[in-house]
């Protein structure tokens, strides 16, 4: 599925030029084909919300018998063509697309990133322009890099720029440049070098750089000299924060993390809930307030540690969700209305078919 997916952001791709609008056109391919089922959860979720008073007469009639007030639980749904578990349907779709999709925008990365720094590398440290052999690190040519690296004045050529993110392969995030650190470019190449299908002259040209140590140590220096990033300790030295003094290698200010965050905390509200019964109300006050701040924090988390690319399909997901919340909600509502579930003076009512 992951590969399906990789191409299918290849093949988007292609037509618009962009990973960053491949991912939202990504995103509302996916969504669209998931309405109507959103559609189906929303209506099994107001449906159930409408029977809640009849489950909750039931639960006092039969409150000593628990196995016949499953089945008269039962026979209500069934009577009223309610189905329980459809308002879990979506949820248990859209996990595995997501996970899915965090898979095959980390193999996009590294695929991209390989292939820049290969290009990169190609083009400023190699002898020819077939990038047979690296130059010399004591070359003057390498010191000529190194020194436009250090004024901050060197290209990486096409890195998918995306609104204000300058890379969508790296995060949004002040703490994160351009291109990754040799670090982070060791451990992805180590990861996907035999994933994402690379050319044998790319693969040798990346490994015999990461092999050089010393041109890629000057390298990865010459840009942090650049960036001369300030490091401030936040929770006890555990957590920490890299602010930049120069920002021209800097790929982002945290923007998606952010529109992540607040924008999760909205959809979170739009989305269809269980009845207000007084055990739905007890549970809201414990799981429910944790699930409410959870979601929020931890978008905000996987944003700042993910690729912009991610973020972007993030935001959207949550965009996407509070438009249609409003649209899909009008449409029930004018539904019910006209089939008499919701009386015009706005009372929430069900009609005799209701009854246990």
């Amino acid at each position: 599925m992951t590969n399906w997916f990789v191409s299918i952001l290849d093949w988007v791709f292609s037509w618009v030029g962009n990973y960053g609008w491949a991912v939202v056109v990504f995103t509302v391919i996916v969504k669209v084909c998931l309405l109507p089922l959103d559609v189906k959860s929303r209506r099994s979720m107001r449906a159930m919300s409408a029977l809640n008073p009849q489950l909750e007469k039931l639960k006092e009639r039969y409150k000593n018998d628990q196995e016949k007030l499953n089945r008269k639980t039962q026979e209500l749904y069934k009577k009223n063509k309610v189905n329980p578990l459809a308002g879990c349907l979506p949820m248990l779709i859209q996990l595995p697309i997501l996970y899915i999709m965090f898979a095959a925008m980390r193999n996009v990365a590294a695929r991209m990133q390989m292939m820049q720094m290969y290009e990169w590398i190609k083009l400023n440290l190699t002898e020819n322009q077939a990038g047979e052999a690296l130059l010399a690190y004591d070359s003057e040519a390498v010191a000529a890099v190194l020194e436009q690296l250090r004024a901050g004045t060197m290209s990486f050529g096409d890195t998918q720029p995306w609104l204000w993110v300058k890379s969508v392969f790296q995060a949004d995030n002040i703490s994160k440049a351009i291109i990754p650190t040799l670090s982070e470019f060791t451990t992805t190449y180590n990861q996907y070098i035999n994933k994402v299908g690379l050319d044998a002259s790319v693969q040798a040209l990346l490994k015999a750089y990461l092999d050089n140590t010393e041109l890629a140590n000057a390298v990865d220096g010459a840009i942090s000299s650049y960036c001369s990033y300030r490091t401030i300790p936040i929770i006890f030295n555990i957590v920490s924060l890299k602010i930049p003094t120069n920002w021209g290698y800097v790929n982002g200010y945290y923007v998606l993390p952010i529109l992540a965050g607040a924008s999760q905390i909205l959809s979170t509200k739009l989305q269809p809930t269980p009845a207000d019964t007084p055990s739905a109300n007890n549970q809201k006050g414990g799981t429910g307030k944790f699930m409410k701040w959870f979601f929020p924090i931890f978008s905000v988390w996987i944003c700042l540690s993910s690729t912009a690319a991610f973020a972007i399909y993030w935001v959207f997901v949550n965009v996407w969700t509070i438009a249609t919340s409003f649209g899909i909600n009008k449409y029930l509502e004018f539904r019910e209305k006209k089939s008499g579930l919701i009386q015009d003076d706005d009372t929430t009512q069900k009609k005799e078919a209701l009854q246990p």
